[in-house]
């Protein structure tokens, strides 16, 4: 509490004191607390303190780096309010090569790297950049090595405690390289703000920990927006095959030589020819229907479907005439072709990339995988170009064990209702605290309304033609009648691309913005900032359309007038796809509730974080619009929730109050 640098607000004072408490006793603490309501800075005191206090380093996760900047700034207003123990309070920014090597950042290929890529690629040109070599080596790791300049940057750091980004400026415009200085910072650092990478997989977490040069029982684990993690997880543990892979796999061995196997029968390119086959052979009869004289004997319904558990595998030697002994002997060919072939290309300073390789280790690992924890699929997601087979991690608690490792670990979010399904997923143990928190905010500042005649579900768009016209009517009202910013979340970006496609928004008589899928994060910061300018002009008004679950959903503030309606169209209900079901049945019988945890809950969350753009501090206001019958059954979730059966005069009678 001592380090807090603000007026404590309704909630705060216990957010903290409970933290504390769960820090002292080593355990773990769940909460949820409304957007606005000031989780970070609470977090970020409490367990300061207590690092400070014991002489622990707090590990702070988060999974964008827009959040990973909040949280830095949040550290320098607590510094500037201690300055008696300024020195102690020293926190550092971590990102990936692929943000802080100013190499990547000039070069396309370089940054396309994975962390192993970037990291065999960084070692290599820093052993030549240290030799006599004539080879061109990298100039910001060889002003690295100069202790003077080094030294600068260090004492920069620390009087200034920069974000990442400006940090990699600094570095920058002096030569030198980001990422070095870094790993040198958090060995200093008593926070280091990381994306989740840095603890959840295994060999950048073995990087952290090495720089860190402490134990995990001498760490805290906070995790910010945990709401996403256990999916994040997910994505982390399951692997894919695509034909695009394949086809780099065929290039690329005949580029190297295409070198002979199974006895000289085959050739690596024919291998890899014979997968490509049984990839588009699954998908013909799983995903499309079984073939029958080259004509679909079903309709096409999905873009995937679940194969036996060795189909694949049965596949591979039925058509090659090969034992399971001989397949692993070709596997562990392919994973010694790969690492010639790295090596071949670091030489002629290249990143070392090898998808022969990639295809070794994810065979070896699909044939080693526990079936109960994996779902296996065949997926056809881009019109037919690139089938893939994908192993679908069931269960994120494989990748979270590390948790229990740490002294203590703190789970945060806005929208973490139910609390149990977050502690169940990550395998936390019961006695994990669970809090949630209300808003700290006047309740007649928000309102939050929806109406019943449309919906985004798919059979009631098919049947009634006039349900989208109706949708579109009402988006291009509220933005046309009050003057006032506004935010449109849809459920998915296709759903986005329909209505500006079919012009639904022609109609709209005012500034619009767009976010687009594959937008960086400069482009999308910028398009924010020209978005938010709207609203701090006098009668200033705009539109910005964007998707629920996506980067500025959540984690983005927009006070006062930058931000004072939001509509939300449709429920964001995860696809009926085989994974999605998959995920629904493991979780039905794991802990008897599929539905709520794997549908329900993830759909609310995604509605809740769209809305808490709306209200930041006390004397925000502002009106969130559902439009979708089924919104009644969240009332659950979101209390103040009210049917509207005059939307206009609802709105127009909120806002003018």
């Amino acid at each position: 509490m001592n380090l807090f640098p603000y007026k404590p607000r309704k909630n705060q004072t216990a957010i903290m004191q409970t933290i504390q408490k769960i820090l002292r006793d080593g355990e773990n603490i769940i909460f949820e607390s409304g957007t606005g309501s000031g989780k970070t800075i609470c977090t970020l005191s409490a367990t300061l303190e207590c690092a400070l206090e014991n002489n622990k380093k707090i590990i702070y996760t988060t999974r964008t780096n827009a959040q990973q900047r909040q949280v830095i700034l949040e550290l320098r207003q607590i510094r500037n309010k201690n300055k008696k123990i300024k020195d102690k309070i020293f926190g550092v920014g971590m990102q990936g090569r692929t943000n802080t090597c100013i190499l990547a950042r000039k070069d396309p290929e370089i940054a396309s790297g994975n962390s192993e890529e970037l990291s065999r690629f960084c070692s290599n040109i820093k052993k030549i950049t240290k030799s006599d070599s004539k080879e061109k080596g990298c100039i910001y790791y060889k002003n690295f090595l100069d202790k003077e300049k080094v030294g600068q940057a260090v004492e920069w750091f620390k009087e200034n405690l920069p974000t990442a980004e400006e940090f990699i400026k600094y570095c920058e415009r002096r030569n030198l390289c980001p990422y070095e200085i870094n790993k040198l910072l958090i060995k200093e650092a008593r926070v280091v703000v990381v994306p989740y990478v840095y603890v959840f997989d295994l060999m950048v977490r073995n990087m952290l920990f090495d720089c860190l040069a402490v134990a995990e029982k001498d760490m805290v684990l906070v995790v910010d927006e945990a709401h996403n993690l256990p999916d994040y997880i997910r994505d982390l543990y399951s692997l894919q095959l695509s034909i695009f892979m394949l086809n780099s796999c065929v290039f690329e061995s005949k580029k190297y030589g295409d070198p002979s196997i199974v006895d000289g029968h085959f050739k690596v390119s024919d291998f890899c020819n014979v997968l490509i086959d049984i990839v588009r052979d699954l998908r013909d009869t799983y995903v499309y229907g079984i073939m029958e004289n080259g004509i679909r004997r079903e309709p096409v319904r999905s873009n995937d479907a679940f194969i036996p558990s060795h189909e694949f595998d049965d596949e591979i030697l039925h058509r090659l005439k090969i034992t399971s002994k001989r397949l692993h002997d070709i596997i562990g060919d392919l994973m010694a072709y790969g690492e010639k072939i790295q090596e071949y290309r670091q030489k002629e300073g290249k990143l070392p990339r090898s998808y022969l390789h990639k295809l070794g280790v994810f065979l070896d690992v699909w044939f080693s995988l526990e079936m109960d924890q994996h779902a296996k699929l065949v997926v056809d997601s881009s019109d037919g170009k690139n089938p893939r087979v994908e192993a679908y991690c069931l269960d994120p608690s494989i990748g979270a064990s590390i948790i229990n490792d740490f002294h203590a670990s703190v789970h945060m979010s806005g929208t973490l209702e139910p609390l149990e399904e977050y502690r169940d997923s990550l395998g936390l143990s019961e006695d994990t605290e669970l809090i949630s928190y209300p808003s700290p905010f006047p309740r007649e500042n928000r309102k939050i309304l929806f109406v019943t005649d449309v919906s985004t579900k798919y059979d009631e768009i098919t049947n009634d033609e006039k349900t989208i016209d109706r949708m579109g009517s009402y988006i291009s009202n509220i933005c046309n009648i009050f003057p006032k910013n506004t935010m449109v979340f849809f459920p998915s970006f296709n759903m986005m691309s329909t209505f500006k496609r079919n012009g639904y928004l022609s109609h709209i008589d005012r500034s619009i913005y767009f976010e687009e899928q594959k937008m960086s994060q400069s482009a999308l910061m910028e398009l924010i900032s020209d978005f938010k300018q709207h609203g701090a002009k006098d009668n200033g008004n705009a539109a910005l359309f964007s998707v629920m679950g996506g980067r500025i959903s959540e984690g983005m503030d927009f006070p006062a007038e930058q931000l004072e309606i939001a509509v939300i169209v449709g429920i964001p209900y995860p696809k009926p796809t085989a994974k999605q079901r998959g995920l629904q049945h493991y979780y039905d019988i794991k802990f008897r509730k599929g539905w709520e945890y794997t549908v329900e809950a993830p759909a609310a969350r995604k509605i809740l974080q769209s809305i808490g753009r709306l209200i930041r501090d006390e004397s925000d206001r502002g009106v969130a619009i559902i439009l979708d019958r089924r919104a009644a059954r969240f009332k659950k979730y979101i209390k103040d929730l009210e049917q509207s059966k005059n939307l206009m005069e609802d709105v127009k009678e909120f806002i003018g109050n």
